[in-house]
């Protein structure tokens, strides 16, 4: 997996053997735009039908694995949660008890093990 949105796009799209101009060309972004996105110097788009359109310049399929990275990725480059795991009842509960462990620097592996086995549903050992 990409660690950055960033990086993730600019590798998909070297991945199709496509420049940067080439792919402006293909889908009518603006080279400005998608250079800024590909350096991580802007944030991916936040509106979901801007977010799916840049996915289609991408060929990402929606409802993919690789749409699932893309969106997850798009999402904590806006420093937010994707809005469908929220679905899981579980995530509401659980946020605010993360983010209050994050803030003290008290997150430790157990921790993270627990979590991991929460959300999986897999024992933690």
């Amino acid at each position: 997996m990409n660690s950055t949105f960033a990086n993730f796009i600019k590798e998909r799209r070297l991945g199709q053997d496509l420049t940067l101009r080439q792919l402006c060309q293909n889908t009518g972004y603006d080279v400005a735009y998608i250079s800024r996105l590909e350096n991580g110097l802007i944030d991916a788009p936040s509106d979901i039908e801007k977010l799916k359109a840049l996915a289609k310049a991408y060929s990402i399929q929606l409802g993919s694995e690789t749409w699932m990275e893309f969106s997850d990725l798009a999402a904590t480059s806006r420093r937010s949660v994707p809005e469908d795991t929220y679905a899981n009842p579980v995530v509401p509960r659980f946020l605010p008890v993360f983010y209050r462990k994050m803030r003290k620097d008290k997150l430790t592996s157990e921790d993270i093990k627990q979590l991991t086995s929460l959300l999986t549903g897999e024992s933690a050992e």
